[in-house]
């Protein structure tokens, strides 16, 4: 199974050019027959790549895909220190790939990219579509020393700094909606996902995955349970996915070091910036109950803070929505 994997990865990369390959060239390449290779072609499209056949011309990718680049990811870090990341194709979850690090690798700030995720998760367990070269798929290691309670508020930090490197990117209409996605005028372009290991009350570590559209696949879209837009279409044109990479990795080392030192405080204004939800009529879900109010912010805790019957509530957990919208955004 290593070796096929292996074939597969090996595969895409010579696909990723854009070009035609005949079936006879590739074999030579792999080392395997023409039948295998059909078969590898199966498992790049099984990745979510889009490959097609034409007789006399062989095989090729409906576009070329930029592959992520671990060296190229280093030299756009090279200003900012040891960059300690781990650049993987294929993984189950790069969060998973974090979990099982060795103890001499879960220092601050290391970083597991991946090219695909085959079980990739959201909130709540939902799937999180990650198919291969096509987005960005990240997670941090973050120790924790003040414990678990020290965690609340970074997922606002991530999302924070995530809308102002589209926001300096040029893009218009970039939000964030508590507590953990970042949309562009409504539409979904990344989430994030933090877990937690450790004690309560003593030391702890923060797993902190987040996903982002890049170049998302059209046909992905019957597979995706609300409006989502991505890189590609906000900036109107190509980019550069190892920038954005190494840019990420930087924003996110610097504002977690920050949130270390001063806590949430900083980036309450910083948040307010892009707030989906303010001063806006909202519904949340609390198991099966529906409780209305008005979105005020969040406090120094990431608290979302709701004004119901003319009382201000925090609330630390539930499922947000808009209720004049159209279409509820979740």
């Amino acid at each position: 199974m290593k070796q096929k994997q292996q074939n597969i990865i090996r595969l895409i990369e010579l696909l990723s050019d854009g070009d035609f390959h005949s079936g006879a060239a590739i074999g030579t390449i792999l080392g395997v027959s023409r039948t295998a290779v059909s078969q590898y072609v199966f498992g790049v499209q099984q990745l979510g790549l889009d490959v097609f056949r034409v007789t006399g011309r062989g095989y090729r990718l409906v576009e070329p895909i930029q592959l992520l680049d671990e060296a190229k990811i280093i030299s756009h870090l090279s200003d900012y220190g040891p960059p300690d990341i781990q650049l993987q194709r294929v993984v189950s979850s790069s969060n998973d790939v974090v979990r099982e690090l060795s103890s001499e690798q879960k220092i601050a700030g290391y970083t597991v990219l991946a090219e695909a995720q085959t079980a990739g998760r959201g909130r709540r367990g939902k799937q999180w579509q990650s198919p291969f070269g096509c987005n960005l798929y990240l997670s941090m290691h973050w120790p924790l020393s003040k414990g678990m309670q020290a965690a609340m508020g970074l997922s606002l930090v991530i999302g924070t700094v995530l809308a102002e490197a589209l926001q300096d990117a040029g893009i218009l209409g970039v939000q964030v909606k508590w507590p953990n996605d970042v949309l562009i005028d409504g539409c979904k372009i990344a989430g994030i996902l933090v877990e937690l290991e450790g004690q309560a009350s003593g030391d702890a570590n923060a797993i902190i995955g987040v996903g982002v559209n890049l170049a998302m696949p059209s046909w992905l879209s019957n597979q995706i349970d609300q409006p989502w837009t991505d890189l590609r279409s906000a900036l109107e044109g190509s980019f550069d996915r190892n920038w954005w990479a190494a840019e990420l990795i930087r924003r996110f080392r610097t504002a977690l070091a920050e949130f270390d030192q001063f806590g949430l405080t900083p980036f309450i204004n910083r948040w307010l910036h892009f707030d989906l939800l303010a001063l806006q009529p909202v519904n949340i879900l609390m198991g099966n109950q529906v409780l209305e109010g008005v979105a005020e912010g969040i406090d120094t805790q990431g608290a979302l803070l709701v004004r119901r019957n003319g009382i201000l509530e925090t609330f630390h957990a539930g499922e947000v929505s808009l209720r004049h919208a159209k279409k509820i955004i979740n």
